[in-house]
């Protein structure tokens, strides 16, 4: 089978943790491979600024990076402009290359991926990765109404949809009105041979502690490193004789008024917190396992890859318990769900964790178990099998 997998917005292979990238590139680039691996053909695309090209990067897996846009740096709200030129310029860039199906992810790639898909007729499967009616319902913030259009009408037209999680299943039958019967839920995996917990331990990077936390990803509201810090600040305030402290790895991605920094100093946090570079894979699995708790603070998560790549290094997470992360972490065995994102109610846990190791061993043991729910082998056939069914429905 020759599959195009669509990731316009972003590219598969950039580093996660910067501008727009996140778990949604660590999903794509590592089902690209476990399809690779299982002797498929597999075609990522995306949209470059600059010269195009194509690279294998892997057993049966090449990434295209095609002009579109010359020039022009354009952030995401800017990018359904570059929809119709998507059209011709991957055309012509894959001219001659018979494609087999159409995998989109995230709502643009699957307007584009929908006009690809009739025009060699062939059948559309879509991974939404995030809808805009469930980050709307989660977080409170709103959403274009271009995109809650476009979505409907993408979701409606498309030949199968892949969820994530049950979560996200439930989410997009309840929002959407999409037909259980054309839903198939694929769980994200991890690279095991990464994230393990056979890892060399560090020294404290902040000195000793009672309690040390590592967040990883974007810095962007929805992420809630603010609830992080905040929650941290609160805790040193109910209890000063616990000392809490925090690792951030992650640069800004949109906003620039979003001032992580400036709640550090607000919160009198210099001395507990540091904040570094996004991480490559390797060293991201090593600053996990040497964190008592990796925190996911959330405030919408389709999934949260980071809570399913801690708990393969043996390390609890604690988080909100929204959309997927109410999935992906075993509530009290494999870590903590928040009921609210709340400061108070945060500050409370991590508390109660920085007085009481033997709660994070137990969880740990718990995490590690857990994590073998997610592989990317299970995923990578779990997929195709969605691709199939796609397949004999499209040519009835």
């Amino acid at each position: 089978m020759r599959i195009a997998m669509l990731s316009l917005h972003t590219s598969p292979m950039q580093q996660p943790g910067s501008g727009d990238a996140g778990g949604m590139n660590v999903y794509i680039q590592n089902l690209s491979f476990a399809l690779g691996a299982l002797g498929h053909e597999v075609h990522m695309i995306t949209r470059t600024a600059s010269e195009s090209e194509s690279v294998q990067v892997g057993e049966g897996v090449w990434m295209h990076q095609i002009q579109i846009a010359a020039g022009q740096e354009l952030s995401k709200e800017e990018l359904p402009s570059i929809i119709d030129p998507s059209i011709s310029a991957i055309t012509e860039h894959l001219h001659g290359l018979k494609i087999n199906i159409v995998h989109a992810h995230y709502w643009l790639s699957g307007m584009v991926g929908m006009r690809l898909a009739k025009q060699w007729s062939v059948p559309l499967v879509v991974s939404m990765h995030t809808s805009a009616a469930a980050k709307e319902h989660e977080s409170g913030i709103a959403e274009p109404e271009n995109r809650k259009i476009a979505e409907e009408q993408l979701l409606l037209e498309c030949s199968r949809i892949i969820a994530n999680t049950p979560v996200e299943a439930n989410q997009l039958e309840r929002f959407y009105s999409v037909d259980s019967h054309k839903l198939d839920v694929v769980l994200p995996g991890v690279n095991h041979r990464v994230f393990h917990p056979n890892q060399d331990k560090l020294q404290r990077p902040l000195g000793e502690d009672d309690l040390h936390l590592v967040y990883a990803g974007r810095m962007q509201r929805l992420k809630g490193a603010h609830l992080l810090l905040q929650a941290i600040g609160e805790a040193k305030r109910q209890a000063p004789n616990l000392r809490i402290t925090a690792s951030i790895f992650g640069s800004l991605s949109g906003s620039s008024d979003y001032d992580l920094k400036s709640i550090v100093s607000t919160e009198g946090l210099q001395d507990a917190v540091r904040f570094y570079d996004p991480l490559e894979p390797n060293k991201l699995a090593l600053a996990f396992a040497n964190a008592d708790v990796v925190a996911v603070p959330s405030l919408s998560e389709t999934f949260g890859l980071v809570a399913a790549e801690a708990q393969a290094c043996g390390t609890p997470v604690i988080a909100n318990a929204v959309g997927g992360l109410a999935y992906a972490v075993n509530n009290n065995v494999s870590g903590w769900l928040m009921a609210e994102p709340e400061v108070k109610l945060w500050a409370q846990k991590l508390i109660e964790l920085a007085g009481n190791p033997e709660l994070i061993t137990l969880a740990g043991h718990g995490a590690l178990e857990h994590s073998g729910l997610f592989t990317w082998e299970r995923a990578g056939v779990a997929t195709l099998a969605s691709y199939r069914q796609a397949q004999s429905q499209f040519q009835r």
